[in-house]
């Protein structure tokens, strides 16, 4: 593998319609599709936990956001746990892994989600592990893009004999390669030709698909909602009783959703933080920033937006600067 070095680009363009789904489709990303091609980044920051156990299923489908009857050998899902309250301790893919199920989420925040989970877990028949070191993750793409639409609800899996293949909703072909520890080899192997890129490249293909993972600093600020969860489906009106579902329903069900997670860009790199807040036109708070990165001297950031600011000049941080939101 090759090292990537990344050159300037023009603005992102994101939308939301009157429906709250998510228009992912923009000239910013059509355009880093041929630079975005064919590279691999290691996932060292995603940590993973293992639930195994016959009442696995069981316990995960009382306890997340996304339907785990939709979970198979083929498909996975990013998915949410929530406080009673409705607040999110964390989003994550989940994924059928041969006879267990994985999440893969932030490695600080791993902690805190198994200790919540084995809460529930002393009543059913499974086993819940920080599995991170068993497992070995990198993020690619392929050389031209897939078919895959961002605005599906079900991510897609392929098996490799072994080596798993999580495919997101992107329009950068991109995928998360999965494979027990003791078969690092022929995983890297299986990258042979791509070129190696940083943790941001992978962190703007995250945030183009709006993938609303967040770090320990966040745990049990926002609800499924404000992130978007449900726009990238990751959360299911359908499957019945979860814990905080009673919030999470009342919200969708009333039509009191005033929020959307979208993308905006500064001209410049700055390091911005996750929960700053977000100004409108009066200096007034309109939203606050859900994950950020730096990619090719520019800053993104996916943040939860009140819908009255959509049309306004939105400003960042404590120090305010001047976004530009995405559409």
């Amino acid at each position: 593998m090759q090292k990537e070095r990344h050159s300037a680009h023009v603005p992102v363009s994101t939308t939301v319609d009157n429906k709250g789904t998510m228009n992912f489709t923009n000239q910013d990303a059509i355009q880093h599709i041929p630079q975005l091609q064919n590279i691999a980044c290691e996932l060292g920051s995603l940590g993973v936990i293992e639930v195994t156990g016959e009442d696995s299923h069981k316990l995960l489908q009382g306890q997340l956001t996304c339907d785990m009857n939709l979970i198979d050998d083929t498909q996975a899902s990013l998915g949410g746990l929530c406080s009673v309250k409705g607040r999110l301790h964390s989003v994550f893919y989940v994924m059928k892994f041969e006879q267990s199920y994985l999440l893969l989420l932030p490695k600080d925040n791993l902690s805190h989600v198994l200790e919540t989970l084995k809460k529930y877990a002393a009543f059913f028949q499974t086993e819940l592990t920080d599995a991170s070191k068993d497992y070995e993750l990198w993020g690619h793409t392929q050389k031209a893009p897939g078919n895959h639409s961002a605005e599906l609800e079900v991510l897609s899996v392929t098996d490799h004999d072994g080596i798993y293949d999580l495919h997101l909703n992107s329009l950068f072909n991109a995928s998360i390669l999965i494979s027990r520890k003791e078969r690092a080899s022929e995983l890297v192997s299986m990258l042979a030709g791509t070129t190696l890129a940083d943790k941001n490249a992978w962190d703007y293909i995250e945030l183009q698909a709006h993938i609303p993972m967040f770090s320990q600093n966040s745990i049990e600020k926002h609800l499924p909602h404000s992130v978007g969860l449900h726009q990238v489906g990751g959360v299911s009106f359908d499957k019945g009783c979860y814990t905080g579902q009673e919030i999470v329903a009342r919200m969708h069900y009333r039509g009191k959703l005033k929020t959307h997670a979208v993308l905006v860009a500064s001209d410049s790199e700055v390091e911005f933080q996750e929960l700053d807040k977000v100004y409108n036109d009066d200096d007034k708070k309109a939203g606050e920033l859900i994950r950020t990165t730096i990619f090719d001297h520019k800053t993104y950031a996916l943040i939860s937006l009140n819908d009255s600011a959509l049309e306004q000049s939105l400003k960042v941080g404590d120090d305010k600067v001047p976004t530009t939101l995405l559409k």
